[in-house]
């Protein structure tokens, strides 16, 4: 049992780092594939993202420390509860976007500055993008907030 909550922190603890880097703006693919779909704009919030794993991060480290089955009921109603407010508050994403759409910055500013057919093109333009220049890119904001006004221009 305690292997497979280990393996569970292990997964959980990636997840968790990946919803960070995602936060912080060092990680820019998961905001930028999401540009991609067609039909209405879905808001992407990646600080409630990063605080959903920390929960489970933190709920897994106290069940491996103090096992029990009262904590794995309480654990499995906070994830149904927890399921049920992320689809409450994902429809609401765009109707409040001081709120949820703040971090990272750089996702705010594309909001803010280009359409959602700029938003679609930049998208693209970023997969057709070298791995080695999108790790550029995801370390230099300046630089990547520079291809982004260019691709802008250029699909204008």
């Amino acid at each position: 049992m305690s292997t497979i909550i280990t393996l569970l922190i292990s997964i959980v603890s990636i997840m968790f780092l990946r919803a960070c880097l995602v936060t912080l703006g060092y990680y820019k693919e998961p905001i930028l594939s999401a540009f991609q779909q067609y039909g209405d704009e879905v808001g992407f919030s990646p600080l409630f993202e990063s605080i959903m794993w920390a929960t489970t991060l933190a709920y897994l480290i106290f069940v491996l420390l103090v096992p029990s089955s009262f904590l794995v009921l309480l654990g499995i109603i906070a994830f149904v509860s927890y399921i049920m407010l992320y689809w409450k508050v994902k429809d609401n994403i765009m109707n409040y976007p001081e709120v949820f759409l703040r971090f990272p910055r750089w996702y705010r500013d594309i909001v803010d500055h280009t359409s959602r057919e700029e938003r679609r093109k930049l998208s693209y333009m970023w997969l057709g993008l070298p791995l080695r220049t999108r790790l550029l890119y995801n370390a230099q904001h300046n630089e990547f907030r520079k291809w982004v006004e260019l691709v802008v221009l250029s699909v204008a």
